[in-house]
Parts: structure tokens; sequence; C-alpha cells
């Protein structure tokens, strides 16, 4: 197996996937092993719902006309703005993503079509919607991060990409519908897994991280 470090220094966010599913039983071990990940009081909050073949290409259609229709309708509300240092990495990472795709700052007609490439999932042959429980607020949302990151990483060991997308939870009712999420379940985001497209130019962005001193206080 391939080391810890490694995986996470070579985990990034793909956004062009390969028209290839990958393996039932490579998903269903990914996720099962991430059923380790920690949690507050061990309450496992996390409900998954990953929807692949003819379900998912019928959902991803439905969030792609409800993009071109309406503005989103999250049920966690994004953020209104980035106060800096934060702000400074948002445009950076965006600025990294449009380079890379070779779209200019001025393309707006460019610009919304790569942004209506989320609401597709970039094409990945398996898109997962992730919630929690209405009663839940902060402590469950930190257990599904590390149920996440958990995730993530399993995968890239598989050698499966992923991207985990917000806008995947624009659209609530939508997700519902298609994947059958009840109501007492609060949609939070999504995850688009799949094999990595090598030759897509989105995937030849790469994105730094600051130093740790910017982010890890050390006393004593």
């Amino acid at each position: 197996m391939t080391d810890l470090t490694t995986v996470l220094e070579s985990r990034r966010s793909v956004r062009a996937f390969l028209p290839r599913d990958v393996p039932r039983e490579t998903l269903r071990g990914i996720f099962e092993r991430a059923q380790r990940a920690p949690s507050w009081c061990n309450i496992q909050p996390w409900r998954v719902y990953v929807a692949s073949g003819e379900i998912r290409e019928r959902f991803v259609a439905a969030m792609l006309a409800a993009a071109k229709g309406r503005g989103p309708e999250p049920e966690f509300p994004y953020a209104a703005e980035y106060p800096e240092p934060y702000d400074a990495h948002r445009r950076a990472c965006g600025k990294a993503l449009y380079e890379a795709m070779g779209v200019a700052r001025d393309d707006g007609e460019a610009r919304r079509r790569a942004w209506l490439r989320n609401f597709v999932a970039f094409d990945a042959p398996h898109v997962a919607i992730i919630g929690i429980d209405r009663r839940f607020d902060l402590w469950a949302a930190i257990d599904v991060g590390c149920w996440l990151q958990s995730v993530m990483l399993l995968a890239q060991a598989e050698g499966v990409a992923t991207c985990s997308q917000a806008s995947l939870g624009a659209y609530p009712g939508i997700a519902r519908e298609h994947l059958g999420i009840p109501e007492t379940i609060k949609v939070m985001f999504g995850l688009a897994l799949g094999y990595e497209d090598p030759d897509a130019a989105a995937n030849k962005c790469r994105t730094t991280r600051e130093p740790v001193d910017a982010n890890v206080t050390f006393s004593g």
C-alpha cells in the first residue's frame, strides 16, 4: 500500500474524468474503509448517496438545467465574502485553474462554460451527495470533514480521482428527487469520483500551500 504522506501529497481536485466506471467493489471498499473515520461520540453522522449510470445521468442533467435557469438554493449558505488572507488564497486558486484551461479573465462566456461544468460533476461517472441529520450542526460537520478526507485519501490510494464540490449541493430538491434523499437529511455538498483524464487542460492546474507557521502556532 502507498504510504500516507505520498497519498496526501499526490491528492488533488480533478476536474475532468475519463468515461470509465470505477468497479462497484472498488467504490464500496473505499466507502467501507472510510467508516473508520473519527466522529464525536462515534455518532458517524455522514449520510451518503452515490449515483452511477442512468441515475447519475438524469441527476446531473437536472442540475445543469437548474444552474442555467436560476440561482443556487443551498441548505448550507455559501460564504458571502472572504476576508484576507483567505480571499488571496481563493483568488490564487481560481487564477491557477483558469490559466491552466487557457481561459482569459475577460472571457465571460468561457468562464461561464467552465462554471457550468461543476454541475455535471466534470463528467465523473460517479457522484456522491453528502448530508447530515437536520438536527445536527457544527460538530457533525466537523465529523463529516474527517470522513471526507478519509474517502479522498483512500480513493487516491486506489487510483481513483475525486473532487469535492459545494456546487453539487446547490439544488437539494433535485438531489432528493433523483437520489431518494429524505427531508430529514440536510444536503451539504457533493463528491465527484472516477478516473482522471490526464490530457485535460483543467487537470494541469496545481495549487500551493502556505508554510505551516501561517496556520499553526506552537507554544511551550
